[in-house]
């Protein structure tokens, strides 16, 4: 099965294992698990980080691919396709990023980690 991570997904999982749920924890302990980390939650991290609204233990430039590597994360990019679905959703969740990360589940058929309530309304899989 192959997963995508919404991006706190990602930083609890390297920071705060505790705050991902069972199922969660779970699936990305099963190596037979695909897990993937869309480029908007790269520059999610990034604008956090540069804001101070997160630290990291060094830049993102290096975090990201750093952890990605460790983890087993494949990286996906942000398509055209992804990209015009993403600007064309209903106005459900007004975040960018994770419109985004709708968008690349719709197109891909992917489940996504996420803690995120309003997602689901997208009529995406998610998990958490």
């Amino acid at each position: 099965m192959t997963y995508l991570l919404d991006t706190h997904a990602l930083l609890w999982l390297v920071a705060e294992p505790e705050k991902l749920s069972p199922v969660v924890l779970e699936i990305v302990e099963q190596r037979s698990c695909e897990l993937l980390l869309s480029a908007a939650s790269g520059w999610e991290i990034s604008l956090l980080w540069k804001l101070g609204r997160i630290e990291l233990p060094e830049p993102p430039a290096s975090f990201v691919p750093t952890t990605m590597q460790a983890l087993g994360i494949t990286p996906i990019p942000i398509g055209f396709a992804t990209a015009i679905t993403a600007a064309t959703l209903p106005l459900i969740h007004r975040d960018p990023f994770d419109r985004l990360l709708v968008a690349e589940a719709m197109q891909n058929g992917l489940t996504i980690l996420t803690k995120d309530q309003t997602i689901p309304q997208y009529g995406v899989a998610t998990l958490w």
